[in-house]
Protein backbone atom coordinates (compact mmCIF):
# COMPACT_ATOMS: atom_id res chain seq x y z
CA UNK A 1 0.00 0.00 0.00
CA UNK A 2 0.78 3.54 -0.68
CA UNK A 3 2.32 5.56 2.34
CA UNK A 4 0.73 9.10 3.01
CA UNK A 5 2.00 12.17 4.06
CA UNK A 6 -0.35 14.50 5.85
CA UNK A 7 -0.39 18.12 4.60
CA UNK A 8 -4.08 19.18 6.43
CA UNK A 9 -5.50 18.81 9.16
CA UNK A 10 -7.33 15.99 9.50
CA UNK A 11 -8.90 16.74 13.53
CA UNK A 12 -12.40 16.36 13.54
CA UNK A 13 -12.27 14.40 10.21
CA UNK A 14 -14.17 11.49 9.62
CA UNK A 15 -13.09 8.44 7.60
CA UNK A 16 -14.18 5.51 6.26
CA UNK A 17 -12.36 2.06 6.29
CA UNK A 18 -10.92 1.08 2.92
CA UNK A 19 -9.50 -2.18 4.32
CA UNK A 20 -10.27 -4.29 7.36
CA UNK A 21 -7.70 -3.36 10.31
CA UNK A 22 -6.19 -6.17 12.62
CA UNK A 23 -4.33 -4.00 15.23
CA UNK A 24 -1.46 -5.64 16.50
CA UNK A 25 -0.63 -3.78 19.43
CA UNK A 26 -2.20 -2.38 22.58
CA UNK A 27 -2.32 1.04 21.20
CA UNK A 28 -4.03 0.48 17.79
CA UNK A 29 -8.02 0.32 17.29
CA UNK A 30 -8.97 -1.95 14.89
CA UNK A 31 -11.72 -1.54 12.26
CA UNK A 32 -13.79 -2.98 9.72
CA UNK A 33 -13.95 -1.95 6.03
CA UNK A 34 -16.61 0.91 5.91
CA UNK A 35 -16.52 1.35 9.45
CA UNK A 36 -16.39 5.04 10.11
CA UNK A 37 -14.31 6.61 12.39
CA UNK A 38 -13.57 10.36 14.12
CA UNK A 39 -9.71 11.60 13.73
CA UNK A 40 -8.90 12.74 17.59
CA UNK A 41 -5.58 13.94 16.87
CA UNK A 42 -2.48 13.67 14.66
CA UNK A 43 0.56 11.87 15.84
CA UNK A 44 3.77 12.54 15.35
CA UNK A 45 4.39 9.82 12.65
CA UNK A 46 2.27 11.41 9.51
CA UNK A 47 0.71 7.90 8.75
CA UNK A 48 -1.29 7.08 11.88
CA UNK A 49 -3.62 9.54 13.53
CA UNK A 50 -5.58 8.67 16.65
CA UNK A 51 -8.96 8.01 15.73
CA UNK A 52 -12.62 7.13 17.99
CA UNK A 53 -15.35 4.47 16.32
CA UNK A 54 -19.09 4.61 16.63
CA UNK A 55 -18.84 2.62 20.38
CA UNK A 56 -16.07 5.44 21.79
CA UNK A 57 -13.21 3.16 21.57
CA UNK A 58 -10.26 5.09 21.02
CA UNK A 59 -6.77 4.29 19.16
CA UNK A 60 -4.30 4.65 16.64
CA UNK A 61 -5.07 3.89 13.15
CA UNK A 62 -2.89 3.71 9.68
CA UNK A 63 -3.88 6.76 7.16
CA UNK A 64 -3.60 3.79 4.38
CA UNK A 65 -6.34 1.76 5.22
CA UNK A 66 -8.89 4.77 5.90
CA UNK A 67 -10.37 7.51 3.04
CA UNK A 68 -11.46 10.72 4.37
CA UNK A 69 -15.00 11.84 3.79
CA UNK A 70 -15.75 14.81 2.05
CA UNK A 71 -17.52 17.28 4.69
CA UNK A 72 -20.97 17.95 3.54
CA UNK A 73 -22.70 20.90 4.53
CA UNK A 74 -26.74 20.55 4.08
CA UNK A 75 -27.59 24.32 3.93
CA UNK A 76 -25.18 25.09 0.67
CA UNK A 77 -26.89 22.84 -1.42
CA UNK A 78 -29.56 24.55 -3.59
CA UNK A 79 -31.94 21.51 -3.51
CA UNK A 80 -32.13 21.01 0.68
CA UNK A 81 -35.00 22.07 2.31
CA UNK A 82 -34.37 22.09 5.78
CA UNK A 83 -37.50 21.10 7.60
CA UNK A 84 -40.40 22.36 5.20
CA UNK A 85 -43.75 20.93 5.47
CA UNK A 86 -45.48 18.33 2.88
CA UNK A 87 -47.83 21.46 1.84
CA UNK A 88 -44.82 23.84 1.39
CA UNK A 89 -42.66 21.49 -0.75
CA UNK A 90 -45.79 20.96 -2.94
CA UNK A 91 -46.13 24.65 -3.19
CA UNK A 92 -42.54 25.24 -4.20
CA UNK A 93 -42.75 21.91 -7.01
CA UNK A 94 -44.74 24.07 -9.74
CA UNK A 95 -45.28 23.49 -12.42
CA UNK A 96 -45.15 19.94 -11.96
CA UNK A 97 -42.12 19.20 -14.77
CA UNK A 98 -40.58 15.78 -14.58
CA UNK A 99 -37.73 15.85 -12.84
CA UNK A 100 -38.15 18.59 -11.21
CA UNK A 101 -37.62 18.22 -7.32
CA UNK A 102 -36.22 18.99 -3.75
CA UNK A 103 -35.10 17.08 -0.83
CA UNK A 104 -36.57 18.31 2.58
CA UNK A 105 -36.50 16.39 6.13
CA UNK A 106 -38.52 13.95 7.13
CA UNK A 107 -41.49 14.58 8.91
CA UNK A 108 -42.44 11.34 10.93
CA UNK A 109 -39.12 10.04 11.04
CA UNK A 110 -36.17 12.77 12.31
CA UNK A 111 -32.48 11.77 10.72
CA UNK A 112 -33.75 10.55 7.77
CA UNK A 113 -35.16 12.73 4.61
CA UNK A 114 -38.05 13.32 1.93
CA UNK A 115 -36.80 13.37 -2.16
CA UNK A 116 -40.40 15.26 -3.55
CA UNK A 117 -40.20 15.01 -7.45
CA UNK A 118 -42.45 15.47 -10.13
CA UNK A 119 -43.92 13.43 -11.99
CA UNK A 120 -46.77 12.52 -14.71
CA UNK A 121 -48.30 16.03 -12.75
CA UNK A 122 -48.09 14.64 -9.43
CA UNK A 123 -45.41 15.17 -6.94
CA UNK A 124 -43.98 11.61 -5.58
CA UNK A 125 -42.41 11.53 -2.31
CA UNK A 126 -39.40 8.88 -1.81
CA UNK A 127 -38.09 7.79 1.48
CA UNK A 128 -34.57 8.19 2.32
CA UNK A 129 -33.52 5.96 4.94
CA UNK A 130 -30.37 6.65 6.82
CA UNK A 131 -28.94 3.05 8.63
CA UNK A 132 -26.50 2.01 11.19
CA UNK A 133 -24.58 -0.85 10.29
CA UNK A 134 -23.57 -3.18 13.35
CA UNK A 135 -23.08 0.30 15.36
CA UNK A 136 -20.51 1.02 13.04
CA UNK A 137 -21.04 2.90 9.68
CA UNK A 138 -23.73 4.92 8.08
CA UNK A 139 -25.64 4.51 4.94
CA UNK A 140 -28.41 6.52 2.38
CA UNK A 141 -30.56 4.57 0.86
CA UNK A 142 -34.05 5.01 -1.24
CA UNK A 143 -34.42 1.14 -1.78
CA UNK A 144 -31.98 -0.74 -0.11
CA UNK A 145 -30.04 -1.96 -3.55
CA UNK A 146 -28.07 1.56 -3.59
CA UNK A 147 -26.21 2.94 -1.24
CA UNK A 148 -24.42 6.00 -0.70
CA UNK A 149 -22.12 8.00 1.69
CA UNK A 150 -24.05 11.15 1.82
CA UNK A 151 -26.89 13.11 0.74
CA UNK A 152 -25.22 14.73 -2.33
CA UNK A 153 -23.66 11.36 -3.48
CA UNK A 154 -26.97 9.92 -3.65
CA UNK A 155 -28.58 13.42 -5.20
CA UNK A 156 -25.99 13.54 -7.90
CA UNK A 157 -26.35 9.87 -8.79
CA UNK A 158 -29.72 9.59 -9.36
CA UNK A 159 -29.52 13.37 -11.44
CA UNK A 160 -27.27 11.04 -13.87
CA UNK A 161 -29.51 7.97 -14.25
CA UNK A 162 -32.96 6.92 -12.56
CA UNK A 163 -32.07 4.30 -11.63
CA UNK A 164 -35.39 2.59 -10.56
CA UNK A 165 -36.77 5.77 -9.66
CA UNK A 166 -39.90 7.11 -11.41
CA UNK A 167 -37.64 9.14 -13.49
CA UNK A 168 -34.04 11.49 -13.23
CA UNK A 169 -33.41 14.29 -11.31
CA UNK A 170 -33.33 16.79 -13.55
CA UNK A 171 -33.47 20.37 -12.01
CA UNK A 172 -34.33 21.45 -8.36
CA UNK A 173 -36.51 24.09 -6.57
CA UNK A 174 -33.95 26.16 -5.29
CA UNK A 175 -33.80 27.53 -1.72
CA UNK A 176 -34.51 31.07 -1.79
CA UNK A 177 -33.12 31.23 1.94
CA UNK A 178 -29.69 29.95 0.62
CA UNK A 179 -28.99 32.07 -2.01
CA UNK A 180 -30.03 35.24 -0.07
CA UNK A 181 -27.76 34.49 2.04
CA UNK A 182 -25.04 33.42 -0.46
CA UNK A 183 -25.66 37.18 -2.09
CA UNK A 184 -25.41 38.85 1.51
CA UNK A 185 -21.88 36.98 1.77
CA UNK A 186 -20.88 37.98 -1.67
CA UNK A 187 -21.55 41.52 -0.73
CA UNK A 188 -19.44 41.36 2.24
CA UNK A 189 -16.58 39.78 0.97
CA UNK A 190 -16.07 41.77 -2.53
CA UNK A 191 -17.01 45.14 -0.13
CA UNK A 192 -20.09 46.05 -2.14
CA UNK A 193 -21.77 47.08 1.90
CA UNK A 194 -20.23 49.96 3.70
CA UNK A 195 -20.75 50.36 7.10
CA UNK A 196 -22.71 53.08 8.19
CA UNK A 197 -19.93 54.05 11.06
CA UNK A 198 -17.91 54.95 7.90
CA UNK A 199 -20.48 57.37 6.17
CA UNK A 200 -21.57 60.75 7.50
CA UNK A 201 -25.14 62.60 6.26
CA UNK A 202 -25.35 66.64 5.85
CA UNK A 203 -28.79 68.27 6.29
CA UNK A 204 -28.24 68.90 2.62
CA UNK A 205 -31.18 67.63 0.38
CA UNK A 206 -29.72 67.23 -3.33
CA UNK A 207 -32.99 66.03 -4.81
CA UNK A 208 -36.46 64.53 -3.51
CA UNK A 209 -38.60 61.43 -4.85
CA UNK A 210 -41.55 59.03 -4.26
CA UNK A 211 -39.54 56.93 -2.14
CA UNK A 212 -37.23 59.59 -0.34
CA UNK A 213 -34.54 62.18 -0.76
CA UNK A 214 -31.20 62.18 -1.86
CA UNK A 215 -28.98 63.61 0.79
CA UNK A 216 -25.40 64.81 0.65
CA UNK A 217 -23.23 62.79 2.17
CA UNK A 218 -19.32 61.81 3.23
CA UNK A 219 -17.50 58.88 2.16
CA UNK A 220 -14.14 58.60 3.35
CA UNK A 221 -13.55 61.61 2.61
CA UNK A 222 -15.35 62.06 -0.55
CA UNK A 223 -18.61 63.78 -1.04
CA UNK A 224 -21.15 61.46 -2.18
CA UNK A 225 -25.15 61.34 -2.71
CA UNK A 226 -27.05 59.02 -0.38
CA UNK A 227 -30.65 57.74 -0.93
CA UNK A 228 -32.99 57.38 2.11
CA UNK A 229 -36.04 55.91 1.88
CA UNK A 230 -38.75 56.88 3.75
CA UNK A 231 -40.53 55.44 6.96
CA UNK A 232 -43.56 54.56 5.32
CA UNK A 233 -41.69 52.27 2.93
CA UNK A 234 -41.17 50.22 6.05
CA UNK A 235 -45.03 50.25 7.13
CA UNK A 236 -46.95 46.79 6.80
CA UNK A 237 -50.03 47.15 4.96
CA UNK A 238 -53.39 47.36 6.16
Amino acid sequence: MNTPHIKVNLVNRMVKGCHDFDGTRKEDLSFSKMERLTVISHTDDPNWVKARNGKGQEGLIPLDYVTVLQEVKLGSMGWFHGGISREEAEKLLTPREDGFFLVRESTNFPGDYTLCVCFQDKVMRLFIHLEVILDKYKKLTIDDEEDFDTLPSLIEHYEKDADGLCTKLKKFAPNVRFYEAEMKRAFRENNWTIEKCDLTLTDTILGKGEFGDVRLGEFKGQKVAVKTLNDKIFEPEP
